[in-house]
């Protein structure tokens, strides 16, 4: 999905007096946000185009004979059934991860539309299912936090690895992926796989349902991280089938997978909550999620909700909840435009006593939640993944301040962010124990310090810069 620059800008001071574990019936909240900004492929710029089908065709006939293969399932009817085809890597804890961003097109006429149930959620001439990864999906894919597994078991008859997998001019269509005969002749075709990411097992070797194939990546002509998941009834693309049935389904009676999802899931995808706004760069740059589970005491922080085909009408239900149950605070937003992946931000001020405490999102019925601590220590650095304390004296600071760290750094990077989550300065391969921070030209604030070594962020901290 091409990637579209989004500057989050408002900011809001929230004044008002909280008691401990008390409900703050006046809490107010910034409402930012629509859909989240990324873009689907389209008839211009397809997954796949009809030369690279020609190609891909010919290299499976030509492997299926190679391997013998020709005559598989060629007395029987196709009784494949698939499960999912992706699942969550071990550390990814979101609500869910995906969105569908296109069906396959059922309408033959051009340039007409139409998907498996009857709607518009397709581009002309596409002919598979678009899932895609969310929120943050070059992030997920290049920590390998979305999986592809086989949706039924079968020989590998094509696997092409190596390709580039960030290619955001559509200039090069040549995509890393994986196709399956399975027992009835029937094959599934897995596209835009990140690179080296495939499994090691080759063509004609085999798999079984829910084996791992790759990472979901942005390979070939991909405007985003997603899988193309394509469903043929025997090798050639007159063979084409819809993995779902409906209404309007022209190409197979009966659906492919063992439990078919309905065509929309309104639902919270991920509640977060971060210190400042999250970082979505222009493809093919990385975002930083800029998210935390340690505060400050009376501090505002955003409040994020990812949702996944939000829907007129439907009402948000957010609120803070206290240590012992009860409510600090909550809000509510009633969704104005349906989309297919979108996104709110409220700034909430924090309680004041410390405690660990849950932000709870509630969605078309979906209830999605997350942890995070207040006063977590009285140094004011906030949750570490990894043992490590420093200190940055003095601090606030005029023109340079000194972080100590209290263990020796190798390699390590230094990334400093402001309240709008824009990264402001950054110092490379730290080695040692101490750094002195140069303010330069930065303006008078409140900062962000995030120290991150062997990829890890092992700590982030306040920082404030006067003129005094």
């Amino acid at each position: 999905m091409e990637t579209k620059f989004s500057t989050f800008a408002i900011l809001l001071l929230l004044v008002f007096s909280i008691s401990s574990y008390a409900q703050n019936i006046q809490t107010q909240s910034i409402d930012e946000g629509g859909e989240y900004p990324i873009s689907r492929n389209d008839a211009n710029h397809p997954c796949i185009t009809p030369e690279q089908y020609k190609i891909i065709e010919k290299q499976c006939v030509a492997n299926i004979k190679l391997l013998g293969l020709e005559n598989v399932g060629k007395k029987g009817t196709n009784t494949t059934s698939f499960i999912w085809p992706l699942k969550t890597a071990n550390g990814l804890n979101d609500c869910s991860y995906y969105y569908i961003g296109n069906y396959l097109d059922q309408d033959a006429t051009s340039p007409g539309i139409k998907d498996w149930n009857c709607g518009s959620v397709t581009y002309d001439g596409h002919q598979g299912t678009d899932i895609c990864t969310y929120p943050y999906p070059f992030d997920k894919m290049d920590n390998n936090q979305v999986e592809i597994i086989a949706a039924a078991s079968g020989t590998i008859i094509n696997r092409v690895d190596g390709n580039f997998d960030k290619n955001c001019d559509w200039s090069n269509g040549n995509a890393n992926y994986i196709t399956i005969q399975h027992a009835d002749g029937s094959v599934a075709m897995y596209w835009h796989m990140k690179m080296n990411s495939l499994t090691t097992k080759q063509i004609g070797q085999t798999v079984v349902a829910g084996e791992y194939l790759g990472i979901v990546g942005s390979s070939g002509a991909s405007s985003a991280p997603h899988l193309h998941f394509e469903v043929l009834s025997g090798i050639t693309i007159n063979t084409l089938n819809d993995a779902y049935s409906g209404p309007c389904n022209t190409l197979n009676a009966n659906s492919w997978w063992a439990v078919q999802k309905p065509y929309t899931e309104p639902a919270i995808i991920q509640a977060s909550v971060h210190p400042v706004l999250a970082i979505l760069p222009v493809c093919p740059a990385t975002e930083t999620p800029n998210e935390d589970s340690c505060f400050t005491g009376g501090a505002s922080a955003k409040f994020y909700i990812f949702m996944r085909n939000e829907t007129i009408g439907l009402v948000q239900s957010m609120r803070i909840v206290n240590p012992n149950g009860t409510t600090f605070s909550s809000w509510t937003h009633t969704s104005t435009s349906n989309y297919f992946a979108s996104y709110r931000i409220f700034t909430q001020t924090l309680p004041t006593t410390t405690g660990t405490y849950t932000y709870e999102a509630i969605y078309n019925g979906i209830i999605c939640t997350k942890s995070f601590k207040i006063n977590c220590n009285s140094s004011g650095i906030l949750e570490n993944n990894i043992a490590l304390t420093i200190s940055v004296s003095p601090n606030p600071f005029c023109s340079s301040t000194i972080l100590q760290s209290d263990k020796i750094l190798k390699g390590a990077t230094l990334k400093i962010f402001n309240l709008y989550g824009q990264l402001v300065k950054q110092i490379n391969n730290i080695s040692g124990q101490t750094v002195t921070l140069h303010r330069e030209n930065l303006p008078c604030g409140l900062y962000y310090l995030r120290l991150i070594e062997d990829n890890e962020v092992n700590t982030t901290y306040k920082l404030i810069i006067t003129d005094n």
